[in-house]
């Protein structure tokens, strides 16, 4: 019985149209990740003590005397019709064409747009070299022609060339890629995407550093001179690799394969740098990333990272702590087909992001970094402990609570309330009761191990904040509240209060004009001080606390309350301190023995309400 085909295969049109669209719809920013992985994978099968990969300039005789990007590889190399095959797109050697490993047509659409001039692939195979250079030539991309004698080819011999170059071997495989630019004087090195973007003279080395996690066993990555700022032909070495270089790391595993990578890196001498500055290629700022399959993602660093720090148990010392969320191989994510993060295999295929284990990290710190930690930290005072408890009572008396998670013997459990994203009970349909155990979908990221106590994390509502002032302006551009009053971190209930915020100035200015005849002008000012601070944290502490109540309404939805959390809401409830400032005229006049005016009379909370 003959098979009857059911179905006649869709058919493009247009196919330099295509190959056009989906080569320049590719982020160019990508280019160096998919060279530098082909290398490494390649480098991985040569014989051991021969994975090498060199990443450096050069000169080319097409295009003078001008630096070219070139990476080149031991490991298994090419033939002519090898060659020939992988230039088309989506095509590889050795490899599974499948969303879940690094296939094929990455380097070539990642590189060209940047290169139209052209990228020359050579690769060494049994003594032959063969060469193919790809471009855009009258606006269509492809195997550009190379005259040979009394014709053109696409695919050429230079064995004999690369002999006389004397550069590389002839006895072993070996494959090398030359970035020719968008023109002939680019200098590839340093301007890899013809100035859109710019890069700065160690992108090379930053890049690597931040995005490649492991080498497989064996494999040496060397940047020779003028790849990165220093001399000399160095190797690349990964965060894990240079962990000597760091004062303090520890893995902790947190369950389900997932490992959380915590490092203490050490202000360097006197300098602005880190310890890890040290014999390193690239800077030594921190970072915070999710690493999947020996690469990072969602990489945040400098003020970024400073910024979203608190909300890992952070509040301090960021700029000093690194902090890497390690999934398992088969954890239930993916790459996005550019690579540029990875996102959930399942469900909604949503970007996975760090924030998604800020409560992992926050009640996994180990206690030597807690130490850090608070003796980085500002020391609180009598007055904002004072306020503290002042809004402890008014949390009590609005009985506001959260939920918690429950203990369980085995398994894992959701934290139905924990603040952080991709943790979500899977419903079933026909279910129902009170069970003790939620089932876990694909999608749940949040976990807890068996036996899980209650976590500080899920108390932080039935608690009042922790006031924390901030003078210095270094701390406030830190926590990203330049002009703005405070910032409310909900995962571990810290309220930061910018005391450089113009409402403070206002209010002192106000006290100290209304004492200015007092005999002791010293003391008038301390007092000014004293207060305007504490009307501004009174204010937004008390607005804090009123956002949280609001969860108590059924028609606040979570991101009504989260917006009256914002710093720019807070930052309004700390403009109206004129309300409140009634209370610190009865409080200085009482302790100057003035006269006190007819505000006295209101009563103190309201004042703050």
């Amino acid at each position: 019985m003959s098979h009857i085909k059911q179905v006649t295969p869709i058919k493009i049109a247009d196919i330099d149209f295509t190959v056009s669209r989906q080569i320049e719809q590719c982020p160019k920013t990508m280019m160096l990740r998919e060279l530098a992985m082909n290398a490494i994978e390649a480098a991985a099968k040569a014989p051991a003590g021969r994975r090498i990969v060199d990443i450096k300039g050069k000169a080319i005789p097409e295009c003078g005397d001008t630096r070219k990007l070139t990476i080149w590889n031991t490991g298994p190399g090419m033939s002519s019709s090898e060659l020939d095959h992988i230039c088309d797109l989506a095509a590889s050697l050795g490899k599974d064409m499948a969303l879940e490993g690094n296939f094929g047509m990455g380097a070539k659409v990642a590189s060209l747009p940047s290169n139209t001039l052209g990228m020359r692939y050579r690769s060494c195979r049994d003594g032959v070299v063969s060469q193919v250079v790809l471009g855009k030539r009258e606006g269509i991309y492809g195997k550009v022609w190379i005259r040979v004698e009394d014709s053109f080819e696409e695919v050429v011999d230079v064995t004999d060339q690369v002999r006389d170059e004397a550069e590389y071997r002839l006895d072993e495989d070996w494959t090398e890629v030359v970035l020719y630019g968008n023109r002939a004087d680019q200098d590839t090195v340093a301007d890899p995407y013809d100035g859109d973007p710019k890069q700065d003279r160690q992108w090379i080395t930053t890049y690597l550093y931040h995005r490649f996690y492991g080498l497989p066993e064996g494999v040496e990555v060397y940047m020779h001179e003028g790849t990165h700022p220093r001399d000399g032909r160095r190797q690349f070495k990964p965060i894990p690799e240079r962990a000597d270089a760091f004062g303090r790391v520890e893995a902790v595993d947190v369950g389900e394969g997932v490992r959380i990578h915590y490092l203490y890196d050490p202000a360097y001498q006197d300098g602005g740098h880190n310890k890890s500055i040290s014999g390193s290629l690239t800077s030594s700022v921190s970072t915070t990333a999710i690493v999947f399959r020996d690469e990072m993602y969602d990489v945040r660093k400098g003020r970024k990272w400073a910024a979203d720090a608190p909300a890992f148990g952070i509040p301090f010392g960021a700029r000093h702590i690194s902090v890497h969320v390690e999934l398992p191989d088969n954890f239930p994510v993916r790459h996005e087909p550019y690579r540029r993060f990875v996102q959930l295999s399942g469900g909604d295929q949503r970007q996975v992001v760090v924030e998604d284990f800020a409560e992992l990290v926050f009640r996994n710190r180990p206690e030597w970094l807690i130490e850090i930690i608070n003796s980085l930290a500002p020391k609180s005072s009598a007055s904002t402990d004072d306020l503290r408890k002042e809004l402890q009572d008014l949390l009590n008396q609005l009985r506001v609570k959260t939920k918690s998670p429950r203990e369980t013997e085995t398994g894992l459990h959701l934290v139905d309330d924990g603040g952080a994203r991709g943790a979500r009970p899977d419903h079933k349909d026909g279910s129902g009761g009170d069970s003790d155990r939620t089932p876990i979908s694909p999608t749940d990221l949040i976990f807890n191990p068996g036996g899980a106590k209650r976590a500080d994390i899920s108390k932080n509502l039935e608690q009042a904040p922790e006031i924390i002032p901030l003078r210095d302006p270094e701390l406030v551009e830190e926590k990203g509240i330049t002009g703005k009053a405070a910032r409310y971190v909900r995962e571990t209930n810290q309220l930061f209060v910018n005391l450089t915020y113009s409402a403070v100035g206002a209010a002192q200015e106000d006290l100290g004009l209304r004492y200015a005849t007092y005999g002791e002008p010293e003391i008038v000012r301390e007092l000014a001080r004293q207060w305007a601070e504490r009307l501004v944290m009174g204010r937004v502490g008390y607005a804090v606390v009123y956002a949280q109540a609001k969860q108590l309404i059924r028609e606040w939805t979570p991101d009504d309350v989260k917006k009256a959390l914002e710093p720019e809401s807070l930052s309004l409830a700390a403009d109206g301190w004129r309300d409140a400032v009634s209370t610190a005229y009865r409080s200085i006049s009482r302790r100057l023995g003035a006269a006190k005016g007819p505000e006295d009379s209101e009563d103190a909370e309201a004042a703050f309400a």
